[in-house]
């Protein structure tokens, strides 16, 4: 069915008229007729009594208006929708992101972007650094937050926030006193660090190897908060970016000391997205927010 029969069928239908329907149209009566002639013979049915008094809908043709108005009902719904996603009305953004981000600078980002477009919906995925490209590449994510991210040729970086590491460990640990800390003084220091998928623990044991120390696991775990209150309540230290443990050291749980070495120093979270992947209007709008908020995040000292 032509979507210019269905258009000169339902005038027809509603005004009982070919002479009303040309006179809308500006078309000749002949050629709207011949139009639903064509839908009878399509749909094997008649549409329409004809008579001196007008054009009376048969049963097959009240059904026919029927669909014609529903169609009409969703196209008119359909453009509501777009109008919400293009005024940030709707929409739905999907994030990947290094749990280091997701306790602080994130969640305020988030608020604060929620408070201006109440009707976007998130759907975050806190994830290792090693499974954020194949989130970005099979748009599982639309924009990511990763640690020290390696240049790749099909992923963009929108933004990047210096995070050197420092070690943290509980107040009045003998390491305090040591400023700035080198990986040398830390050989056979008990530690509690991130597991293997952590971009962190693959940088800590390459800084290890490479001064030729042994680090005392003590703790190993998937989760940083969870190390965050051992070392608080203990005398294992462990190593983190900045951003990991902003609240702790505010309220003197754990105080933190930089890291010595090129490695440590230039560490990142960088902002990702996919090269080949068009992100919405709602994923866009957010990505510009969070590479704002990053390029105005003070940078933290080693």
């Amino acid at each position: 069915m032509q979507l210019p029969a269905l258009t000169y069928f339902a005038e027809v239908a509603r005004s009982g008229s070919l002479r009303h329907a040309s006179e809308v149209f500006d078309i000749v009566p002949s050629a709207i007729s011949r139009q639903i002639a064509q839908l009878e013979s399509q749909l094997s049915v008649t549409l329409f009594e004809r008579s001196r008094r007008g054009m009376t809908l048969t049963e097959a043709g009240k059904l026919l208006l029927e669909f014609v108005d529903d169609g009409e009902r969703r196209i008119g719904a359909l453009g509501q929708r777009l109008d919400d996603l293009s005024a940030l009305r709707r929409g739905t953004v999907r994030l990947a992101v290094v749990e280091a981000t997701a306790h602080d600078f994130l969640p305020r980002i988030l608020e604060r972007f929620s408070a201006l477009h109440p009707g976007i919906e998130f759907r975050v995925s806190v994830c290792a650094t090693g499974e954020i490209p194949d989130r970005l590449l099979s748009h599982a994510a639309d924009i990511a937050l990763a640690f020290n991210s390696p240049s790749r040729d099909d992923l963009v970086l929108r933004a990047r926030m210096a995070q050197p590491m420092h070690l943290i460990c509980a107040p009045g640990h003998s390491l305090v006193r040591q400023l700035p800390v080198a990986m040398r003084q830390l050989d056979g220091v008990a530690v509690a660090v991130p597991d293997r998928s952590f971009g962190i623990r693959r940088l800590i044991d390459h800084a290890a190897a490479a001064a030729g120390i042994r680090l005392r696991l003590a703790l190993e775990a998937d989760s940083l908060q969870l190390i965050l209150k051992v070392v608080a309540s203990s005398d294992l230290v462990s190593f983190m970016p900045p951003m990991t443990f902003t609240r702790e050291l505010a309220a003197g749980t754990v105080v933190s000391q930089p890291l010595q070495g090129t490695a440590f120093t230039r560490a990142s979270i960088d902002v990702l997205t996919a090269r080949t992947h068009e992100l919405s209007h709602a994923a866009r709008s957010f990505l510009a927010v969070l590479t704002q908020a990053a390029r105005q995040r003070p940078p933290q000292k080693a």
